[in-house]
């Protein structure tokens, strides 16, 4: 299907990647491993045929129909979401009109008549449908959204809407960028099972070790400007890697005790006329002996390092009682009661909008509450972490600088280097200024801040988006040693199944607390929902309901999911919002950038009146992306 000979991609004097060949073939589930920044998603895009390479040739069999999911992009579409997974195929549509033309001209007896039937057949469209129904449902659409027009969305959802269409349709190859960046942990999890009994071709770009374990067959590693391609998933490309770096430390090792030797030998001799023969000859030993390069591993320092302890809190750690939020009209939660304990590390587990970014925000004290008690245990200490809060990191300081303004005191620079080089910085990153680094770069070092200094009680809302799997192995082993308590929100299933041993599931503005790890909460929920209700420990104290009370549990019901119903409407006006923004501040950023790129250009700054323009401009680009940034943390904040 694919075949690349000898590919080279750099941009300037920047080289991503050399001399690379590779096939992809029918059948293969591929999983595209790759620190941040080593070109996987120019690897996509060469496919696509939207970039050239430097160098070789990229071929695409002809015919050839791709799927193509973005980590980042919009997907615009004038029709419903179940229209769009039913008429939005233009192959699809083509075979469908010719159908109803030889239709309406009494032709169906006519040999394109049975082609035409027989293509759409192979194409699944007589299943339609009902297989696009079920793949919204996986992931996670209820029925009354299916003829909600996608304009209308959120931009999340709009994306869940294109990676159901490219799991509707019978696509020749699929390429995935992170494609669970948008789901919540149930789609997640969904999306694991689809696909991995899905009988197709795929590329998949993903951060989730467990995700990658189980849905793919091969393993395409990019690092270092070179590719490899391994039969089997990431585990057993790790397993391989692990026993080629074993092997080639012992065979570095005796190497140089042999280079020794003979070094010895020759220091020792090199002057005795009678020994001038074996001199020579051990000389060219010395010179025709290869090195062996032992590969660098970039987890060295995660395995070395820990992080100090923190101080011990009390046992309660956070209460909440008879809390009530409200946003405008729509009640998140009522009269609820909330608990978590010392040493606990929980997950709220849920679908998005159910109120578990609400629930961690009320935990944070980042926003009020209408009315109820929440009260802090005993020397509790708060750090809580979001994507939106960039605003906490100083733009113009170099990442050791930093770094340095979370130390409680006196922190030697090598300490300080060493918790950068466990999220991945390396000597030369962490003297970058925090302005040029990426979205994942800073995620990587507001959570070094954190742990630098480490709070008693963390909470972090997707703590692994935009981290690579060996930033995400780094954050895991820093919270399986971490000492206090954790309360997060992730939808990656490796992440989740290594940190946490309690689940609690937010569900209609009720949380249920599963004592036990998340393949626990799986069981239970495998088990039935009656069977996880009578095991899971409700959080708000319910009394025997009388018959009488019946009717009144019905009517309060009844107004819960009117109140789920606006909650969700809210939460895609506000995400809409947000999208619309992030996108106006994407396109500041290229004009920025294009800008400073022209004031290197001799002939630009030559020109006074231009260079003071562009300057000007950049200036004021900077205080327009700050206050968007403002309204994008404003607007976050008014999630349910």
């Amino acid at each position: 299907m694919i075949t690349f000979s000898n590919v080279s991609k750099s941009y300037g004097r920047r080289l991503l990647f050399e001399n690379i060949s590779l096939s992809i073939n029918r059948g293969e589930k591929v999983g595209l491993i790759g620190p941040n920044g080593a070109g996987k998603s120019t690897l996509f895009a060469l496919i696509l045929g939207e970039i050239e390479p430097s160098a070789g040739s990229a071929q695409v069999n002809k015919n050839i129909h791709i799927g193509y999911l973005a980590q980042e992009s919009s997907f615009e579409s004038e029709h419903t979401v179940l229209a769009e997974l039913t008429e939005g195929d233009e192959r699809i549509m083509r075979l469908k009109n010719e159908k109803e033309e030889l239709e309406e001209k009494n032709d169906t007896a006519s040999s394109r008549y049975g082609e035409i039937l027989h293509s759409l057949e192979v194409m699944g469209y007589f299943e339609l449908e009902h297989k696009a129904k079920k793949i919204l449902s996986g992931l996670g659409f209820k029925e009354r959204d299916f003829n909600r027009p996608i304009a209308q969305m959120s931009g999340g959802w709009q994306m869940r809407t294109l990676l159901a269409k490219l799991l509707t349709y019978q696509y020749d190859l699929l390429l995935l960028d992170e494609p669970t960046n948008y789901l919540d942990l149930n789609a997640a999890i969904w999306l694991k099972g689809y696909l991995a009994d899905f009988k197709g071709t795929f590329i998949i770009i993903s951060h989730d070790k467990a995700f990658l374990n189980e849905v793919t067959n091969y393993s395409l590693i990019l690092e270092n400007g070179a590719m490899y391609k391994v039969k089997g998933n990431y585990e057993h490309y790790e397993r391989i890697k692990e026993e080629k770096r074993i092997y080639l430390s012992k065979q570095f090792k005796e190497q140089e005790k042999k280079r020794e030797q003979l070094q010895r030998f020759v220091d020792r001799f090199h002057a005795q006329p009678n020994k001038a023969a074996s001199v020579r000859a051990k000389k060219r030993v010395l010179e025709k002996m290869e090195e062996i390069a032992v590969p660098q591993d970039r987890r060295e320092s995660i395995r070395n390092f820990h992080f100090p302890p923190t101080k011990r809190s009390g046992h309660r750690v956070m209460s909440l009682e008879k809390i009530s939020k409200s946003y405008g009209d729509i009640r998140v939660y009522q009269d609820f009661d909330f608990e978590i304990f010392q040493g606990e590390k929980a997950v709220l587990a849920g679908e998005n909008g159910a109120g578990k970014s609400t629930l961690l925000k009320i935990l944070a004290g980042v926003i009020d509450i209408d009315s109820g008690a929440r009260t802090a245990g005993h020397n509790v200490d708060i750090g809580y972490f979001s994507q939106t809060r960039m605003d906490v990191l100083h733009p113009e300081n170099t990442v050791i600088k930093e770094a340095y303004s979370a130390a409680p005191g006196f922190m030697s620079e090598e300490t300080i280097r060493t918790i950068l080089g466990a999220f991945l910085f390396s000597a030369d990153d962490a003297d970058k200024k925090v302005n040029v680094l990426s979205g994942g770069e800073k995620s990587r070092l507001i959570l070094a801040k954190l742990l630098i200094n480490p709070p008693n009680f963390l909470l972090l809302d997707e703590p692994t988006t935009h981290l690579d799997v060996d930033a995400v192995e780094a954050l895991v082993k820093t919270l399986t040693e971490y000492e206090g308590t954790l309360v997060f929100i992730s939808h990656d299933i490796y992440f989740v199944r290594s940190v946490a041993n309690v689940v609690f599931e937010v569900k209609n503005s009720q949380v249920r607390k599963f004592p036990g790890n998340f393949d626990y909460y799986l069981e239970k929920e495998a088990q039935g929902e009656a069977f996880a209700e009578k095991e899971a420990r409700p959080l708000s104290a319910k009394q025997p309901k009388l018959d009488g009370e019946k009717e009144k549990e019905k009517e309060r019901e009844r107004q819960r999911k009117e109140e789920e119903k606006k909650r969700k409407a809210h939460n895609a006006a506000i995400r809409d919002k947000i999208s619309k923004l992030e996108k106006e501040k994407e396109n500041l950023q290229l004009e920025s950038y294009a800008k400073a790129r022209a004031l290197s250009n001799p002939h630009i700054y030559r020109d006074e009146n231009t260079a003071r323009d562009y300057g000007r401009r950049i200036k004021e680009i900077e205080k327009l992306i700050s206050g968007l940034n403002s309204e994008i943390k404003e607007l976050e904040e008014q999630i349910i």
